[in-house]
């Protein structure tokens, strides 16, 4: 049973699906996410800084602050005036472990209590263990201080929601349930497992700037009294420590290794994202790639319409296109589309489109091959085709590409001698219609001596004819008018052989007046063809003129004429119109019998060509041939009208009339 082979288009949709499936468990498994980070990060620089809510203040434990109370930790009674003078703040929430015991805790304590709106930290161990402050502080909210570190140790995101056994929301989300007054909108609270750390509303940090954003007032100028308490009316303040070489800084990706940022402006960052609702949103995995999918397939059909030049400018606007869209719509609406997906995709697209377009060339140059082998055929000493494949892996065979350029030059040097072979064969028939043109001068000269003495034989009778009465004188009246056509007829034959060959002196150009010249026509027609009778029309054309050469306007009005006579029975006469209209010159020949077949209207001024209808008839195919010839040369043109109703044949010339 025969098989049939996969179309080649099909097989290179089916390659490109496989290959985009490929692309997608590529992407899946996290391959382009390095690529993803580094956009994401220069994006956000490119950015540049975006305003801070003058509500979040950032107490600082700087090195101000060590001067003014000593070395580090300081005394938490110091904390504890802090508290007091924040009475009027919303909230205050601690980025400092206070796990260990000392002598001032009941001073914080009490603090804490009368505050009371005070959020401590929780730190989350390596075993998924919280670790927060003493027991004794426990009337104080808590939340975990734990961020997320890249790959790269760099902070862009952290979870709102983290369980250790327990629910501990963050430190940003419980200062910002304190504020608000209504609880974070959290997802279901996983099942519990023992020693396993669950983290859960993932928050990606939609950065305001580089360290130092934030509104930073140093702890020792709040105590000092620089700083009045009115002034945190309904603040948010956040309390960390900032002295450099003894926190632990992070890089972000405004910062990085360059500008580290402290955590507690970290968090300063994700407390502020919560209120102007402006963090980062990442668009699904399963969006991203059907959007991916369907941009791809919507560049393969565009770049298979365009030629190589404007492919290769289409793609790359494409990847300008994508990482534009994407840092538009990270810096404008907060969602972050990773662009290395879509930019591998219509790279990848691009590539099998160029590869397939070079495929269906290299088929199509295998096709012609196979055409001009089976046209030339194959020399005795060519040896067999020895490309293995076709189209592009007829290019990975062995031989590959020299292969195939070795056999087009083969097949270019064998019809370079093929052209060689025709102009000998050109040159060899141009020598031989020289020949042929020279022949039917000699013919036309030799014509002329006898057609000469015949002339003068005729003088001589004629003039003893009218000695006897002139009995004769109408007979040998025809006899030279027909030695004079005959002569004509000659004249003609060799000028349609310059005519062709345009090799030709220019013919003459005279004012001719086609009146008079039809009139002549005519007359000279009743006397060549005596049995038949021909009627002239139309009187609109007294004084026409056109410029040309009389003589072969004579020959081709004399051929239609002959036509006229030939096509139609001996009873009915031959009608010549002549009429004036825009400017043009018309004369038409009509003849009554058998109409030319609609299909032959055209075909019958071709060379050789001879109607259906004129199988009986005698000539050679030459005569309306000439008359076109003739005619375009005079600068008009002739038509063939039919009218099977009337039974009549209608040639028509147009010619310019000189003004």
């Amino acid at each position: 049973m025969p098989t049939h082979p996969v179309p080649h288009n099909l097989r290179f949709l089916l390659l490109l699906a496989a290959t985009l499936v490929i692309l997608l468990s590529v992407d899946y498994l996290g391959a382009f996410a390095g690529v993803d980070t580094y956009f994401y990060d220069t994006f956000l620089r490119l950015r540049g800084t975006r305003p801070t809510s003058n509500r979040i203040v950032i107490i600082a434990v700087d090195a101000k602050t060590l001067d003014r109370f000593g070395q580090w930790p300081i005394k938490r009674r110091h904390y504890a005036e802090m508290l007091d003078r924040l009475d009027l703040a919303a909230v205050v929430g601690f980025d400092l472990l206070l796990r260990e015991p000392t002598a001032d805790d009941g001073l914080l304590e009490a603090a804490i209590k009368r505050h009371g709106r005070v959020v401590l930290p929780v730190y989350v161990g390596a075993a998924a263990q919280s670790i927060g402050p003493l027991d004794r502080f426990s009337s104080a909210a808590t939340g975990h201080i734990h961020i997320e570190l890249g790959v790269d140790n760099t902070a862009r995101e952290l979870f709102h929601s983290v369980y250790a056994n327990e629910l501990l929301p963050s430190l940003s989300s419980k200062m910002y349930e304190t504020v608000s007054g209504q609880p974070f909108l959290r997802l279901s609270p996983p099942v519990p497992t023992a020693g396993r750390l669950i983290q859960q509303n993932q928050h990606t940090i939609n950065y305001y700037g580089t360290p130092g954003t934030f509104t930073r007032i140093s702890l020792a100028d709040l105590l000092d009294g620089t700083v009045q308490p009115v002034y945190f009316k309904d603040k948010l303040v956040l309390v960390g420590l900032t002295v450099p070489g003894i926190l632990d800084e992070v890089s972000t990706p405004l910062s990085q290794t360059r500008n580290r940022m402290p955590g507690v402006e970290v968090h300063a960052n994700a407390l502020n994202n919560l209120l102007d609702k402006s963090s980062i949103h990442e668009l699904p995995g399963f969006l991203r790639a059907f959007a991916a999918l369907l941009t791809a397939l919507l560049l393969a059909v565009v770049l298979a319409r365009r030629d190589e030049k404007q492919a290769v400018l289409i793609w790359g606007l494409s990847l300008f296109l994508v990482l534009l869209t994407a840092f538009i719509l990270l810096a404008g609406t907060h969602w972050w589309v990773p662009p290395t997906f879509f930019l591998v995709a219509f790279s990848v697209i691009f590539a099998a489109v160029y590869l397939y377009r070079l495929d269906s060339a290299a088929r199509k140059l295998d096709h012609e091959y196979e055409i001009m082998t089976a046209l030339l055929g194959r020399d005795a000493n060519e040896a067999p085709e020895q490309v293995a494949g076709s189209g592009l892996f007829g290019f990975l065979s062995e031989g590959g590409i020299n292969a195939k350029i070795g056999r087009q030059v083969s097949m270019t040097n064998k019809l370079l001698g093929l052209h060689k072979q025709l102009e000998s064969a050109l040159k060899t028939e141009r020598e031989a219609l020289d020949n042929q043109i020279r022949f039917v001068e000699m013919l036309s000269h030799e014509y002329r001596t006898p057609l000469a003495i015949i002339r003068a034989n005729l003088d001589i009778l004629e003039m003893k004819d009218e000695d006897l009465g002139g009995q004769l004188s109408g007979n040998f009246s025809k006899m030279k008018r027909a030695v004079s056509r005959l002569v004509e007829v000659m004249e003609t034959s060799l000028g349609r052989q310059r005519l062709e060959e345009a090799k030709a002196v220019l013919p003459a150009n005279e004012e001719i007046d086609l009146t008079a010249f039809l009139d002549s026509l005519l007359e000279e027609s009743g006397e060549l063809w005596a049995e038949r009778s021909f009627e002239r029309y139309g009187g609109g054309c007294s004084g026409c003129c056109v410029h040309g050469d009389r003589l072969m306007l004579k020959t081709a009005v004399l051929n239609l004429i002959d036509n006229a006579v030939k096509y139609s029975a001996v009873q009915e006469p031959v009608r010549v119109f002549l009429e004036k209209r825009d400017g043009q010159a018309i004369l038409s020949v009509v003849n009554h019998g058998v109409p030319v077949a609609q299909e032959e209207l055209e075909r019958v001024f071709e060379k050789f060509y001879r109607g259906g209808s004129s199988t009986n008839t005698r000539g050679a195919g030459l005569g309306l041939y000439l008359v076109r010839k003739i005619i375009e040369q005079l600068g008009g043109q002739v038509t063939l009208a039919s009218d099977p109703v009337q039974v009549t044949t209608t040639a028509t010339i147009n010619l310019p009339l000189y003004r």
